[in-house]
């Protein structure tokens, strides 16, 4: 369709270039997964902080 052809030409270069897609779409996810992970964990992390320090110190 797009005849991106990644280090070779012919059949070799789209083998490479859909392993190649395959690789970067995971390696974003998997940063993604790790963003959201890290939010979440501040999130909790704040939540813990407002429950131990009393209402009257506020």
């Amino acid at each position: 369709m797009t005849n991106f052809q990644l280090l070779l030409e012919g059949w070799k270069g789209y083998v490479i270039a859909g392993f190649a897609l395959v690789f970067v779409a995971n390696f974003y996810m998997s940063l993604f997964a790790l963003l959201r992970q890290a939010i979440k964990k501040e999130k909790t992390e704040i939540e813990v902080l407002q429950q131990e320090v009393p209402k009257d110190k506020l």
